[in-house]
């Protein structure tokens, strides 16, 4: 694990795509990084482990609370946090 993949154009190292495999899971990531993502995992068996061990949490997670709705408060907090943004200039 955490050596780069060989691949055309994108190399993607084992730490990236088990960061960003919930984006690939939820398909929140553009074409582009979505082949870097699938290309490592058809080449990293660590790695395909761990994404099938995400994706066997995620099917379960959905069955056991697919049905369940959060609180309003919760829900309300979570929206004001994600719509909070922050800008930092970098100005070097």
């Amino acid at each position: 694990m955490n050596e780069p993949t060989t691949g055309a154009d994108a190399r993607t190292d084992c730490s990236e795509a088990l960061l960003r495999v919930y984006e690939y899971l939820d398909g929140e990531l553009g074409p582009d990084d979505c082949a870097k993502i699938q290309a490592h995992l058809d080449e990293c068996g660590p790695c395909l482990k761990e994404y099938d061990l995400d994706t066997t949490l995620k099917s379960l997670i959905k069955r056991s609370c697919g049905s369940e709705q959060a609180p309003e408060t919760l829900r309300l907090t979570i929206m004001s946090r994600i719509s909070t943004t922050v800008i930092r200039v970098d100005r070097g």
